[in-house]
This record gives C-alpha cells, sequence and structure tokens, in this order.
C-alpha cells in the first residue's frame, strides 16, 4: 500500500526556521520537520509516506506566479511530492489563473478562508470555488477554527453547508475532519455529504471515538489521511489512525486509494 499525506505545508529554506519557530511560539505547537521540502521527504522515508500534497497558502494576489512556479518545478523534479496551487479569492483574473494552472498540470487549490480574512461562503471565494470546478480543479479548503488566529472563524460548517447547497463541488476537501474544534456540528451538518474530509492535525486533538463516528457515518470512501505537517507527523498520525480499528478495507481507502482516485494519478 502507498501511503498518501493528502495534506502538507512548507516554507522556503531562507525563511522556514524563523518562521516555524515564531509559529510554535504563537500556537505552543510543536514542530515535526524544520518546515523546508527536505525536512518533509525526511519525514516521508521515516515514516513510510510514498506521496504527499504540498497546500501553498496565499495571502496576497500577487503571490500566484511565485506558487504556481514552485508547484510546476517541485512536480517536475520529485515523484513523491506534489504541489497544488492557489488563487486568492476576489483576484479579477481567478478564472484565468484556474486555467492557466490546469495548462501547467496542477491538481488543485488550496483556500484558506481565516488568511483571506474572507468568509468561505462569500461570493468571492464561491466564484472561485464554482469556477475550480468548471476547470475539473480539486479544492482543498481549510474548515473550522483555525489554532494560530482564535480569534474569528472565517469557515464554519453552516457555510460549507451554504457552498455545498448551492455548488455541490465534486471534488472539495474540507480540512480537519471537516471542521477543526466544531466536530458536534460536523456530525450534525455534515456527515453523509457528498464531500471529501482529510484528517490533518486530529492526532491528539480530537476524542478517538467521536473521529471513528464521523468516519463511520460519513464513509470511508469520503476520508483521505493527512498530517498539517509539519504540525503533525506522519509516522504518529498514521499510527493514530490503526489505533482507531476501522478494518483493513476502510484503512486502505484513506491511506491511499482515496487519494489517488481523486488525483487521478496511479499508485
Amino acid at each position: 500500500m502507498n501511503i498518501v499525506d493528502f495534506h502538507t505545508h512548507i516554507f522556503p529554506d531562507a525563511i522556514a526556521e524563523r518562521t516555524i519557530s515564531m509559529l510554535s511560539e504563537k500556537t505552543q505547537i510543536k514542530a515535526y520537520s524544520n518546515g523546508t521540502l527536505d525536512g518533509l521527504r525526511r519525514q516521508m522515508q521515516t515514516s513510510g509516506v510514498a506521496l504527499s500534497v504540498i497546500l501553498p497558502v496565499i495571502t496576497r494576489a500577487k503571490q500566484f506566479d511565485s506558487i504556481l512556479k514552485f508547484a510546476v518545478e517541485t512536480n517536475e523534479h520529485y515523484d513523491d511530492l506534489l504541489s497544488f496551487g492557489a488563487v486568492f479569492p476576489g483576484d479579477e483574473d481567478y478564472k484565468a489563473k484556474l486555467r492557466l494552472m490546469k495548462e501547467y498540470g496542477i491538481k488543485g487549490i488550496k483556500i484558506h478562508p481565516n488568511y483571506h480574512a474572507i468568509d468561505f461562503n462569500d461570493k468571492r471565494t464561491m466564484n472561485l470555488v464554482y469556477a475550480a470546478c468548471e476547470e475539473d480543479v480539486i479544492i482543498s479548503v481549510h474548515a473550522g477554527k483555525d489554532v494560530g488566529i482564535p480569534e474569528v472563524i472565517n469557515n464554519t460548517p453552516d457555510m460549507i453547508v451554504d457552498v455545498l447547497d448551492q455548488i455541490r463541488p465534486k471534488k472539495l476537501v474540507l480540512a480537519h475532519a471537516g471542521a477543526w474544534g466544531m466536530w458536534d456540528e460536523v456530525e450534525a451538518k455534515i456527515c453523509g455529504r457528498d464531500v471529501y474530509m482529510d484528517l490533518a492535525y486530529t492526532t491528539d486533538n480530537i476524542d478517538t471515538a467521536q473521529l471513528k463516528r464521523i468516519i463511520e457515518s460519513h464513509g470511508s470512501d469520503k476520508v483521505l489521511f493527512a498530517t498539517d505537517l509539519p504540525w503533525s507527523g506522519q509516522k504518529e498520525s498514521i499510527e493514530f489512525l490503526k489505533s482507531l480499528e476501522l478494518g483493513d478495507e476502510a484503512e486502505n481507502r484513506i491511506l491511499s486509494s482515496n487519494a489517488y482516485t481523486l488525483l487521478g494519478v496511479g499508485e
């Protein structure tokens, strides 16, 4: 089985050390890697992860070109890494930029409403989601609370339901088991809907019985293994998933086959 981590982050080498230090101090969260591309690949070698999806977070529209350049170069040079791109909600050229990404073979985009300061069901974000669906691009979105920005929540389960009802995206991935720290609402409002969830940063952060209920209620065919590395370790997260005792078939789907099917690539 080739394990896929569907949610990882890295930083440019020049700023990785101070960025990790600053974020760790702010959130009081231990980092499991040094935040670099090489650090991610060392984690993969230790944990046995075969493919890691890198999710860049865009905070200004003008960052599009540098993020695209990084994604294209990474995907060309590494068989074990796959970088998504990013388009800022409200960017006037969002349709053209999505088409350009597709021309370069980029599989998906990352949306982080908290870092955009724009709600997920805001018209600007929904326009981007709709256009991404038209281009058959995967959308990974931060859902629920953000430990680093606890003051505001820009993507709640109600916002997610609004987007699901209005757009019905087929390749939307809700990070953090549907909505981080809002899992009662996930059980009540999201489970069973036609949407993917990843398991990023759930190790030691959610009651295991509740997570098992969420997975079984939602359906293991719509759940993706993910860590949020550097903020959760890959080896530790794999062990955590296996401790849920979901059964071999469900584990294989979550750790591997669901991701390869969604990405449209062979194992």
